[in-house]
Order: C-alpha cells, then structure tokens, then sequence
C-alpha cells in the first residue's frame, strides 16, 4: 500500500507549461497591456487638455477668476482617453479601417464628441448630485449658454479631429510604417 501526498500549494503547477498563470499573474499582465493602450491617448490629451488650461487661467486671471484645478486636467485626460479607446473596441469602428483616412477621422470625431458630452453632463450630475438631477441639469444647461463653454467645445472637437486623423493614420499605414515617416526610425 503506498500513500500518496496532496500537494498543499499550488506552485508546483507554474513550471508546468499547461498550467494556467495565477490570477495576479493575468491581472498585471492585462494592466500592462491596458496603460500600454491607453498612454499615447492620455499623453496626447493630457497636454493638450493643459495648454487649454494654461490659456484659461492667463484669460482668467486678468478678471481675478480662477480656472480649473491641475487635478482636474489629469483626470480628465485618463476620463477621455479611456473613454475613447473604448469607443474604439465597438465593431461599428471596425468598419471605418478601409475608408479613407479622412472619413475615418470625421466620423469617430463626431462618436468621441457625443462621448466627451455625455461625460462633461455626467461631471456636472455628479457635482450637483446633492441637489438632485433637476438642480443639476439647470446648471449644465447654464454652462451650456455661456461662450466659455463652447469655446472649449471647440477646442475640444479640434484635438479629438487630429486625435481620431492621427489614429486612423497609424492604423493604416502600421506603426512601424509610421514611425519611420513621422520619426525616422
């Protein structure tokens, strides 16, 4: 009669190479791929979203108003990029991969506008939640009747053309193909 040991820990599976990696393993390798997805989108809006602020805080602070917070800019950026990439993930986008570049670019700009929208309603919800959603929907449509506000939207639709041109840009021609062209390397 022999008598055989259960294995207590199941580390002894890891070498094998049928084994499936622990769930660490699988979390960072997909936290990995997603910062590596989204940090070109974040890096662009990011400084864009920072020279906007800059040129309202120097508009701002002749008439002694203050602009946004740096913290704001920063989360707002990984709102926008994350938001976009994941528009991008809709099989509607697969279709635009052999149109031209340009009407690739149109239409996603105008996908990523109504997404940018939504978000900016959504802020203003959130921050105004303690008054109920009638409070906050009178102040978003107040925001939404001063010029201030659709200067940046159009800021805003400006950097998300040459975003969504850029992308479409890169898919086509590859990312290597790019690089070279654009780099020259």
């Amino acid at each position: 009669m022999t008598v055989r040991t259960l294995s207590a820990a199941p580390s002894t599976e890891r070498g094998r190479p049928g084994a499936r990696p622990s769930l660490r393993v699988r979390l960072w390798k997909r936290a990995k791929h997603e910062v590596r997805r989204l940090f070109p989108a974040w890096l662009y809006f990011f400084l864009s979203f920072s020279l906007l602020r800059l040129t309202q805080t120097a508009v701002l602070q002749e008439f002694g108003v203050t602009a946004m917070p740096q913290s704001r800019v920063l989360m707002g950026s990984v709102l926008v990029a994350k938001a976009l990439i994941t528009v991008d993930q809709l099989k509607l986008f697969r279709r635009l991969n052999d149109r031209p570049v340009l009407v690739s670019a149109l239409f996603r700009t105008y996908a990523y506008m109504l997404v940018v929208f939504f978000f900016e309603y959504s802020e203003v919800l959130f921050e105004n939640r303690k008054q109920g959603f009638a409070a906050g929907s009178a102040e978003f449509a107040a925001q939404v009747a001063s010029l201030r506000f659709w200067v940046i939207q159009i800021w805003v639709l400006v950097l998300l053309f040459v975003f969504s041109g850029a992308r479409a840009l890169v898919q086509r021609l590859g990312r290597r193909r790019f690089r070279q062209i654009f780099v020259g390397r």
